[in-house]
C-alpha cells in the first residue's frame, strides 16, 4: 500500500507539470534515494539483542519556473517574479524489531514511539521570489529555518522584503513540526520531552511518555544583503507548547498524578552571527545564540580563515556550547556545564591531484561536584571538619586531531584518513585507507580497510583493538542515478564478528 502511495504522490505533481508545461514553459526535476540495511547487532555469547532491516528512501519533486518568466524583462533590468514547488517525501521503517514494540497493550514488548512505516514529509513549500518590484519574496507550507539558532522546521508562511539599502527583513509564523504528528518527525525540535502519539495507550502507561499537541511559533530576523564579502543576520524566535503535560508522573498517597494544560513557553532564543571574506587575505565568522528562558548562553562560535598561499589556508576555531532543553523538560532543574572546543586546522593543496587537511582540537569542561549550598543537603553525614565537602573536579582537558591525506585522478579517489582523541576518560585512535575507482565510465568499485583501538579507562577490560573492511560494487545507471551494493565486516575480541549489508539506488530525473 504505502509504494503505491509514494508513487502516487511522485506521479502526480509531475502529470501537472507535464500537461502545464506547454504554456508556462514548467520545468520539473524528480530525485529518489533509497537504501536498505540489514544486521543484527549481538552480544558477545552470540545472542541477537537488536535485529535491524530497515529501508529508507527519499522522493524529491521539483518544479522551476511556475510562472514562465526566467527570461529577462524587455528592460533588461532584471528577472521577472519566480515561483517555484519544492517537496521531498522520506520513507525510513524498520522491519527488524520483532512483534508487539508498537503494540500499546503489549507492555513487556513495548517501545513507545516505535513506527513500522514512519513517513516523514521533509520539505513541501511553494517559494515567491522578486514580487512587487524585487521587493518581496514569500514561502508557504512546510519549510526548514537554517540560522544562528540552528535547523528548524515548522509549517506555515515566511515572508521577506529585500530593501534597496542592503537590509533585507523577515518574519514567520506557523506551527513547529514535532513527532507524533502526522507526517513529521521530532529530529528539529527541542531536546528535553518525549513526546509521540499516545493513542490507545492506557493513562498510567508510561506517562513520561508525553503526548504531541500543536506547538504555534513565530519569529522574525534581519540580515545583510546585496554585499558579496560579508553578510549578517540577527534572528529572534518564540515556540509555545499547548496541551497537557505530565507534572508528578507518580500517585502520592490518594491523589491522582499532577496535570498541566495552558499555553506556555516551550523555547524562546535570540541569535547573531557575521562572516565576511576578502580574496587573497582570508575570512572570519563569529555568532551565538542565547536562550531567553533559561537566561544563559547557548551557544558562541568563531572562526579566522587565512589564505597563506593560493594553495594553503590556516585555520582557527572555537565553540562554546551549554545544553538547552524544552522549557517542560525536568532537565532544566539540573545543573549542565558547558564545553569549550578550540581547533586549529590546515588544509593543503600539494598538487592540482592531491590534498591534505589536519586538525588539532582541545576540548575543554568541568563537571559539577560542589554543593550549591552546603548546609542544604540532608544526605551528608557530619564528620567533622570534612562536612559538607564535595571534591572539585577542576578543568578536564580532552585532546585529538586528524590527519587526512586524498588523492582524486578523475574520477578515481583514494587516500588515508588518521583520528585520535585523547583523555582522562579513556583513548581512541585509528584509520582506514579507501579507494573509490570508476572504470568505464559506469563501473563503481570501492574499498575501506580499517584500524581502530580503543581504551575506556572508566570501565575496566573494555579495551580492544577493532579491524574493519568495507567492499562495494555499483553500477551508474545516468550521469544521477546508481545503484551500489556495501558489505561490511567487523572483528574484535568484545563482541566478536559483525557484518552488515546495504544496497544504495539513487534516481534524478530532469526534464
Amino acid at each position: 500500500m504505502r509504494p503505491r502511495f509514494l508513487l502516487f504522490l511522485a506521479a502526480a505533481p509531475v502529470a501537472l507539470l507535464g500537461a502545464a508545461r506547454p504554456a508556462l514553459a514548467i520545468e520539473p526535476e524528480v530525485t529518489s534515494d533509497t537504501s536498505a540495511q540489514f544486521y543484527d547487532v549481538r552480544s558477545p555469547t552470540g545472542e541477537t539483542i537488536v535485529a535491524r532491516r530497515r529501508l529508507t528512501t527519499t522522493l524529491g519533486v521539483s518544479a522551476f519556473d511556475l510562472l514562465g518568466n526566467q527570461e529577462p524583462d524587455r528592460r533588461g533590468r532584471e528577472k521577472l517574479p519566480e515561483l517555484t514547488f519544492r517537496a521531498r517525501l522520506r520513507y525510513d521503517p524498520d522491519y527488524g524489531p520483532g512483534g508487539g514494540v508498537d503494540d500499546p497493550n503489549n507492555f513487556s514488548n513495548l517501545v513507545p514511539g516505535f513506527s513500522r512505516g514512519p513517513v516523514d514529509l521533509m520539505y513541501a513549500y511553494v517559494e515567491g521570489r522578486k514580487f512587487a518590484g524585487g521587493w518581496l519574496g514569500f514561502k508557504l507550507g512546510r519549510q526548514y529555518i537554517v540560522d544562528p539558532l540552528g535547523w528548524w522546521s515548522f509549517d506555515g508562511a515566511s515572508v521577506r522584503v529585500t530593501t534597496p539599502f542592503y537590509v533585507a527583513l523577515e518574519a514567520y509564523g506557523g506551527l513547529e513540526v514535532r513527532g507524533g504528528m502526522p507526517l513529521s518527525t521530532p529530529r528539529f525540535e527541542q531536546n528535553g520531552i518525549w513526546r509521540g502519539d499516545r493513542s490507545g495507550y492506557d493513562p498510567s502507561l508510561y506517562p513520561s511518555f508525553q503526548p504531541s499537541q500543536i506547538a504555534p511559533a513565530m519569529g522574525i530576523a534581519a540580515e545583510t544583503t546585496g554585499f558579496t564579502w560579508l553578510h549578517g543576520r540577527l534572528t529572534y524566535r518564540r515556540v509555545y507548547n499547548t496541551g497537557e503535560s505530565t507534572v508528578s508522573q507518580f500517585a502520592g498517597g490518594l491523589a491522582p498524578p499532577v496535570h498541566y494544560d495552558e499555553t506556555r513557553i516551550s523555547q524562546e532564543r535570540v541569535g547573531y552571527s557575521i562572516d565576511g571574506t576578502l580574496p587573497d587575505v582570508g575570512g572570519a565568522r563569529a555568532g551565538f545564540a542565547y536562550d531567553l528562558y533559561m537566561a544563559k548562553m547557548a551557544s558562541i562560535f568563531a572562526s579566522v580563515d587565512a589564505f597563506v598561499t593560493r594553495r594553503l589556508t590556516l585555520s582557527v576555531d572555537y565553540d562554546y556550547y551549554s545544553p538547552t532543553y524544552d522549557a517542560d523538560s525536568i532537565w532544566n532543574f539540573f545543573a549542565g556545564s558547558p564545553m569549550n572546543d578550540i581547533a586549529a586546522r590546515a588544509n593543503w593543496d600539494i598538487t592540482e591531484d592531491l590534498s591534505a587537511s589536519a586538525r588539532f582540537n582541545l576540548r575543554i569542561f568541568q563537571t559539577q561536584t560542589s554543593s550549591f549550598n552546603e548546609n542544604s543537603s540532608p544526605n551528608i553525614v557530619q564528620a567533622g571538619a570534612d562536612a559538607n565537602y564535595y571534591p572539585s573536579s577542576g578543568a578536564t582537558f580532552d585532546e585529538g586531531g586528524y590527519l587526512s591525506i586524498t588523492q582524486k585522478l578523475g574520477e578515481n579517489v583514494h587516500g588515508l584518513r588518521t583520528n585520535g582523541n585523547f583523555g582522562k576518560e579513556g583513548n581512541r585512535v585509528g584509520g582506514d585507507l579507501f579507494v573509490n575507482r570508476v572504470y568505464d565510465g559506469r563501473y563503481l568499485l570501492e574499498g575501506r580497510a580499517s584500524v581502530w583501538h580503543w581504551e575506556d579507562r572508566l570501565r575496566e577490560g573494555r579495551d580492544a583493538t577493532s579491524y574493519g573492511a568495507v567492499a562495494a560494487v555499483g553500477y551508474r545507471i545516468a550521469p544521477r542515478s546508481k545503484i551500489l551494493f556495501e558489505y561490511q565486516a567487523d572483528v574484535n575480541r568484545l563482541v566478536g564478528v559483525r557484518n552488515r549489508a546495504m544496497l544504495w539506488l539513487t534516481v534524478a530525473v530532469t526534464k
